[in-house]
């Protein structure tokens, strides 16, 4: 399955941290996508990092969330869970 994780800035700084988010998660995940993004939390735009990861281990990517939520001082970060990645070759 897709995992998309959506970071917003930090809730202290108001700077999105996109590198350090990048590291955090390349340090538990040896594949995955990163890009910005805009988007509004409680009505304010702000900006975001989206994260998508492609695995079965939902235990993994929880800790990972755990992990950004607390290291990028996060109130919450959304998490939606697609159909499976497919690679097609050519």
């Amino acid at each position: 399955m897709l995992n998309r994780l959506y970071v917003g800035s930090n809730n202290k700084t108001g700077r999105l941290e996109y590198a350090k988010a990048i590291r955090i998660a390349g340090d538990q995940f040896q594949g995955l996508t990163a890009f910005k993004g805009i988007g509004y939390w409680q009505g304010v735009q702000e900006k975001c990092v989206i994260i998508e990861i492609e695995t079965e281990e939902k235990t993994k990517v929880r800790d990972l969330i755990r992990t950004l939520a607390k290291g990028l001082n996060q109130e919450s970060i959304g998490w939606v869970i697609l159909p499976k990645m497919q690679f097609l070759g050519v």
